[in-house]
């Protein structure tokens, strides 16, 4: 008995079937080290608009570099879950929703907010939009005096959504999130998101609402996936998520912009009884199998952004995914 796997629930969700010191320094990021004052803002927002061009561009043209040049290009332009995806994307042959599209970089991008204090990290939000026409969000940061600020994380806003008031420019907006000032830790919130898309057994999140648009697409996705496998195979989803990539930075007046990265891993069992299941081209490509009579695993990044306030259920603004990874036999 044999079963075609097919595509269950478009760009949401991937299965198997998803075929300064000064002058030139300071525009790339360098700076001088850090004095003791912590309220300063170490970048004026000329200077944030002179960086976010720069970055945006290089990441532009990595993206569309043929693949001689691609890989120097990345590192020189990204970091973090955003080299990570694009890589990921460059190697499989595939690519997310929209976070690896060319950006359409205006001739001033939109800085949203730029962290306070004379110390590293340091971070600059900035908005653009992808060739759709759709609102994206991108992080970069500079880890130390060293290095030139890079892309880190991105992640395309769902149609309608806002975010929330950020501190003004000019005095910088907090990396930190002081106890009170959210109704749920940052780390907290993204395990209890990653907890409620689990599959089968999901543990809501009394902290975070999931009726966005990812949020039950992912949901919506797993559950027609495990209905096409009927009796052949069974599927298990889990979302990891991966601490070191979390980010938040504080609005006004309380709450904070959280970016979040989870790993989604994607179990298919096969019933015993000599069934199998033909995947798609793109899955056979990547695994060099035709049939799969065993089990499969997919891995798939997912970049999030919440929109935490200070009292209440926070909010998903932003999300995007690219398959990293799979396997089968």
């Amino acid at each position: 008995m044999r079963a075609t796997l097919t595509k269950a629930g478009a760009a949401l969700a991937v299965t198997l079937a998803v075929s300064t010191a000064a002058g030139c320094a300071a525009a790339v990021g360098i700076h001088d080290a850090p004095g003791a004052a912590r309220t300063a803002v170490a970048l004026s927002p000329e200077q944030a608009d002179v960086i976010a061009t720069r970055v945006l561009t290089d990441v532009g043209t990595a993206t569309s570099a043929p693949a001689s040049a691609a890989k120097a290009l990345r590192a020189a332009s990204m970091t973090g879950s955003a080299l990570t995806v694009a890589t990921a994307a460059d190697q499989l042959g595939v690519t997310s929703a929209a976070s690896l599209n060319p950006v359409n970089v205006p001739p001033q991008p939109r800085v949203l907010a730029i962290s306070r204090g004379t110390g590293w990290p340091r971070v600059i939000l900035v908005q653009t939009t992808d060739p759709s026409g759709a609102s994206v969000l991108n992080l970069l940061s500079s880890p130390d005096v060293r290095t030139p600020f890079k892309l880190a994380a991105r992640a395309t806003m769902h149609a309608g959504a806002t975010v929330p008031a950020l501190d003004p420019l000019t005095a910088g907006s907090a990396l930190s999130v002081p106890p009170g000032a959210v109704a749920v830790a940052p780390e907290e919130l993204v395990s209890e998101y990653a907890a409620s898309l689990a599959y089968p057994k999901p543990q809501p999140s009394a902290h975070v609402s999931t009726n966005d648009p990812f949020s039950t697409g992912v949901q919506a996705n797993a559950a027609a996936q495990a209905k096409a496998f009927g009796a052949l195979a069974s599927l298990t989803r889990t979302h990891r998520p991966q601490p070191s990539q979390t980010v938040s930075i504080a609005l006004k007046g309380g709450g904070a912009l959280v970016f979040a990265l989870l790993e989604r891993t994607d179990d298919i069992t096969l019933a015993s009884g000599g069934k199998s299941l033909t995947p798609s081209p793109q899955f056979q490509k990547l695994v060099g199998k035709k049939t799969l009579t065993q089990s499969a695993e997919l891995k798939t990044y997912e970049t999030v952004v919440f929109a935490v306030p200070p009292q209440g259920q926070a909010s998903v603004v932003a999300a995007d995914e690219t398959l990293v990874s799979a396997k089968g036999a």
